[in-house]
C-alpha cells in the first residue's frame, strides 16, 4: 500500500541522522539506558532554542511529539468554562484539547481556499483567553494572514512552519508576533522522523513554561533515552536535512502542478504554502468516499476529506519517494477519469499579456545566441501565440503590453478581443508599472500579469491566481531562476517595482521583502520555468503540456535535422 496522504515527507533513518552528524551508532547503544531529564536535557532544548529568533534553553521544553505538547499547552493555558477560539476544519487534537479542558470551543471559519485572516476572528473572539491555531495550516497548507491585536493568549501547532516550499516565504513564528505567545514544533512533520516521538513547547513566557513543565510530570515526564541523541543530531544538522526533504517535495509539487493541469476539469485546488500536503477539491460531484475506496482497491491510500469537514476533497501527500509518488498519481488519475468532468468555470479576473513581437527584433538575446536569430525568432513567436490563447482562454478580458511600440497593431490583429497599447521606453520595473497603471485605470479585476517566456505554463494557474486576489494583496509565481513568471494586485503597490536587481536570481526574494516591509499579504503559486537559453529547449521538448504552436515549432526544426 502507497500511502498518499501521508502529512509528513520521506522517513529518515536513525543511522542517516547520525552518521551525518558524525555519531556512530555503535556510541548511542554502548550508552547507558537511563531516564531522560524532565522536559530534555539542556542541550536538546539549546538546539531546538536555535531554530527560533532569541530563544534560550530555559524558554523550550521537550515533549513526547507534539500531540503531547498541545495537551500540555491546553493543561497550563486554559481552564474550565475558558472561550478559546479554534480553526475550522482542524487537526482534530487541537479542538479536543480544548474542549477537554471543558472551554467553550469558538469556531474560526476560513475564506475560500481554507484562508485564515486574524481579521476575520468571530465576534466572541474578543472575550477569548486563548486563540489556538495551526500556522500553516494543516491540510491546506495556506498561511494565516493579519496581525493579532487581542488580548487572547496565541497558541500556534508550528510543526509544518519550517517546510516553506519558497524559502524566502516561510511564516515568521507565533512567538516573533505575539507577547506571551506559545509555539509548538516537532521532527515529524519537517524532516520525516516521527518515530522519534520528539516535540516541543516554546514561549518567552518562562512562567507559561514552568507551568508546562508541571504539567508534564502528569504525563510522559521525559523523552525516550534513545530518541533524544537521535534527535539532538538531527537539529544540528536540522537545514541539512531540511533541504533534502524539500528538493524532492519541490520536484514533486512541480509534477502535481502538471497533474491537475491535466484534470482541471476533475480537480481544483490552492496550492499549499508550505508543508507536504495539497487539499484537492473534487468537482462535479465526485465522491471522495467512493474515489479513495476504489484506490485502496488499487494499493493506494489517499485521505478522504471528511476527516476534515470538507467531503468533497482528498488530502495528497508529496513529501515521498518521488517514484512511488509519481505511480500513486497516475492511478488518481485513472480514477478521476472514470467520473464525468465538469464544464470550465467562467474566468474571475483579467490577464496582461507583457509581450514583444520577435519579428522586429525582440527575440530573446540568449536564446539567440545559443541558437540563431532566426530559430530563436521563431520558437518566440510560437511562445507568444501558446500565451495569448491561454491568457484569452482563462481571462474576463485580456490586455497586452506591447513592445516595440509598432507592434501594437499587429498584437491587435492577432488577438481582436484583447485591449493593447505599447510599453513606455523605459527599465523593466517601469514597464510593469505601467502595465498594471493602465489596466487598473481601465477598470481590470483581479489583474495578473504574465510574460511570454513560460510557454508550458499550467492554464489553471491563472484562475488559482484570480482566486488568491481575493483573499490576499499580491500573488507571485516564483520562477526557477529566482524571478518570477506571474505577478497580480488589486491595487497598485509602487514598492514592489522600484530597487530590483532585475534579470537576477535576487527578484523574488526582492519582491517578497518589499511586500513584507509594506505589510502586504502574499500568495505564491508553484514554481515554474521560464525559456532562457538553448538548454532550456530540451526541458522544454519533453515537457507534457506543451502547447500546439510550441510543440509545431520544435518539430518543425526536429524535421529539418532529420532531411538534413
Amino acid at each position: 500500500m502507497i500511502d498518499l496522504s501521508s502529512s509528513s515527507p520521506q522517513p529518515l533513518t536513525p543511522r542517516a541522522v547520525l552518521d551525518e552528524a558524525g555519531v556512530g551508532s555503535a556510541t548511542l547503544l554502548d550508552d547507558p539506558l537511563d531516564y531522560e531529564p524532565s522536559g530534555g536535557s539542556v542541550a536538546l532544548r539549546e538546539a531546538v532554542a536555535s531554530l527560533y529568533h532569541d530563544v534560550c534553553a530555559a524558554q523550550v521544553l521537550i515533549t513526547a511529539g507534539a500531540a503531547e505538547a498541545i495537551r500540555i499547552v491546553a493543561e497550563a493555558a486554559i481552564a474550565p468554562g475558558d472561550r478559546v477560539v479554534v480553526q475550522r476544519p482542524l487537526y482534530q487534537a487541537l479542538r479536543a484539547a480544548p474542549a477537554a479542558r471543558g472551554a467553550h470551543v469558538i469556531d474560526w471559519s476560513p475564506s475560500p481556499g481554507f484562508q485564515f485572516d486574524f481579521a476575520d476572528l468571530p465576534r466572541d473572539a474578543a472575550h477569548a483567553s486563548v486563540v489556538m491555531f495551526n500556522n500553516p495550516h494543516g491540510p491546506s497548507g495556506s498561511l494565516v494572514r493579519g496581525t493579532y491585536a487581542g488580548a487572547a493568549r496565541l497558541i500556534a501547532d508550528e510543526v509544518y512552519r519550517p517546510a516553506a516550499l519558497i524559502t524566502e516565504h516561510r511564516a515568521p513564528s507565533v512567538i516573533d508576533t505575539a507577547d506571551g505567545a506559545v509555539s509548538i514544533g516537532d521532527l515529524s512533520k519537517p524532516l520525516g522522523l516521527g518515530g522519534l516521538r520528539i516535540g516541543w513547547i516554546v514561549s518567552r513566557d518562562r512562567a507559561f513554561i514552568a507551568e508546562c513543565a508541571t504539567a508534564l510530570d502528569y504525563f510522559s515526564g521525559s523523552v525516550s533515552a534513545l530518541s533524544a541523541p537521535v534527535a539532538l543530531a538531527a537539529i544540528r544538522r536540522f537545514d541539512v536535512h531540511l533541504d533534502r526533504q524539500l528538493l524532492r517535495a519541490r520536484e514533486n509539487m512541480r509534477v502535481l502542478t502538471t497533474f491537475v493541469e491535466q484534470h482541471d476539469a476533475w480537480l481544483d485546488w490552492s496550492p499549499p504554502q508550505a508543508g507536504y500536503t495539497a487539499f484537492l477539491r473534487l468537482k462535479s460531484g465526485i465522491s471522495a468516499e467512493a474515489l479513495s475506496a476504489r484506490m485502496r482497491a488499487r494499493g493506494i491510500f489517499v485521505l478522504d476529506g471528511a476527516v476534515f469537514e470538507s467531503p468533497n476533497h482528498v488530502r495528497i501527500g508529496f513529501g515521498m519517494d518521488s517514484a512511488a509518488f509519481a505511480d500513486a498519481i497516475q492511478v488518481l488519475g485513472d480514477e478521476l477519469r472514470v467520473e464525468s468532468p465538469m464544464a470550465a468555470a467562467t474566468p474571475a479576473g483579467d490577464v496582461i499579456v507583457l509581450a514583444k513581437e520577435p519579428s522586429m527584433g525582440g527575440a530573446k538575446t540568449r536564446l539567440a545566441s545559443d541558437v540563431g536569430g532566426d530559430r530563436a525568432s521563431e520558437l518566440c513567436t510560437a511562445f507568444v501565440r501558446d500565451t495569448l490563447e491561454v491568457a484569452v482562454e482563462r481571462a474576463r478580458r485580456v490586455y497586452i503590453a506591447a513592445s516595440p511600440a509598432e507592434a501594437v497593431g499587429l498584437f491587435r490583429s492577432r488577438a481582436p478581443s484583447a485591449r493593447c497599447f505599447a510599453q513606455p521606453d523605459a527599465d523593466f520595473g517601469a514597464r510593469l508599472l505601467h502595465a498594471f497603471e493602465t489596466a487598473l485605470a481601465d477598470g481590470a479585476q483581479h489583474p495578473i500579469l504574465i510574460g511570454t517566456d513560460s510557454p508550458t505554463l499550467p492554464s489553471h494557474l491563472l484562475s488559482v491566481a484570480h482566486c488568491a486576489l481575493a483573499t490576499h494583496d499580491v500573488v507571485l509565481g516564483p520562477a526557477d531562476d529566482g524571478g518570477y513568471y506571474l505577478i497580480g494586485m488589486n491595487a497598485l503597490y509602487r514598492s514592489l517595482f522600484e530597487v530590483i536587481d532585475w534579470s537576477t536570481e535576487r527578484v523574488l526574494s526582492q519582491a517578497l521583502e518589499r511586500a513584507r516591509s509594506a505589510g502586504l499579504s502574499v500568495f505564491l503559486l508553484p514554481p515554474w520555468y521560464d525559456i532562457d537559453t538553448g538548454d532550456d529547449l530540451a526541458r522544454l521538448a519533453s515537457d507534457p503540456l506543451l502547447r500546439a504552436h510550441t510543440r509545431g515549432a520544435i518539430e518543425s526544426r526536429r524535421l529539418e535535422e532529420v532531411s538534413a
